[in-house]
C-alpha cells in the first residue's frame, strides 16, 4: 500500500511539474533567464504560453525575414536579463508585440523595426555612461533618429531602458497603424487595472490593451 501511495505521490509531483514547464528544455538551461524561467513555475507557464502565441504570430506574417529579426532581438534582450523582474517584465513585452503582430502584422517604424536595433555598448562604455549620468541626464536615447518618434525631455516613463525605448517605437507603429498621430512621445506606462501599456503623444493617450495573453490587441484614444 505503501509503494502504492509513494507512485500516486510522484506521478501527482510529475503531473504537476509537465503542467508548468517550459518551452524548451530546462536541462539544458544555460543563461540566468533559462534557469530562472526553469526554477519559477509562473515563468515557466508564461514561456508555454507564448510559444503557442509566437506560433500564431509567426503564422499571420508574409515579411518572415523581419518577423525573424524581431524574434532574435527579443530573445536577445531577455538574455541580457540578470534579475527576476527583468525576466518578469519581458514576457509581458513578448506577449505585447506577438500579440500586436498577430492582430495587426509588422509595422513600419522609419525603415527599421524597433526590437531589431541590438544596443553596441562596451562594459567599460557602460560604466562610463553610468558614471556621466550622475552628473548629466543623457538624452540620447530619447532624440535618437531610430526613434519612432521622438521622446520628449520630461516625458513620464516607467521605465528607460534600451528595450523600453525599443517596445515604444513599436507601440507608435501599432498606434500609427490605427490611423492616429504620434509625433512626439511625453509618457510611457503600464496599465494598473488591466493588461496593456498607455503612451501619450500629441496630447492624447493611447490604450494599448492587451488581452487574452495578446490574443485580443485594440488601441484606443483619450482625450
Amino acid at each position: 500500500m505503501k509503494k502504492i501511495i509513494t507512485a500516486l505521490a510522484l506521478a501527482s509531483i510529475g503531473v504537476a511539474s509537465l503542467a508548468h514547464s517550459a518551452s524548451f528544455d530546462c536541462s539544458k538551461a544555460r543563461s540566468f533567464a533559462e534557469k530562472t524561467i526553469c526554477s519559477s513555475p509562473k515563468l515557466s507557464k508564461e514561456d508555454d504560453d507564448l510559444k503557442y502565441l509566437y506560433g500564431y504570430a509567426k503564422a499571420s506574417v508574409k515579411d518572415r525575414k523581419a518577423f525573424s529579426e524581431i524574434a532574435r532581438a527579443l530573445w536577445n534582450s531577455r538574455e541580457r536579463c540578470s534579475d527576476y523582474a527583468c525576466v518578469d517584465e519581458w514576457y509581458d513585452s513578448a506577449f505585447a508585440i506577438y500579440g500586436a503582430i498577430k492582430a495587426k502584422g509588422i509595422p513600419a517604424t522609419n525603415g527599421v523595426t524597433g526590437f531589431t536595433k541590438e544596443p553596441e555598448i562596451s562594459p567599460n562604455e557602460k560604466k562610463n555612461e553610468s558614471q556621466s549620468n550622475n552628473i548629466k541626464k543623457d538624452f540620447s536615447l530619447y532624440d535618437s533618429k531610430e526613434r519612432a518618434a521622438p521622446v520628449e525631455h520630461d516625458a513620464v516613463l516607467y521605465k528607460d531602458t534600451p528595450e523600453a525605448f525599443e517596445f515604444i517605437d513599436t507601440l507608435v507603429g501599432f498606434v500609427r497603424k490605427s490611423s492616429f498621430t504620434c509625433d512626439t512621445v511625453s509618457s510611457f506606462s503600464p496599465m494598473v487595472m488591466s493588461n496593456g501599456f498607455t503612451l501619450s503623444c500629441n496630447g492624447f493617450s493611447y490604450k494599448y490593451d492587451i488581452k487574452n495573453n495578446g490574443g485580443n490587441v485594440a488601441v484606443t484614444v483619450d482625450n
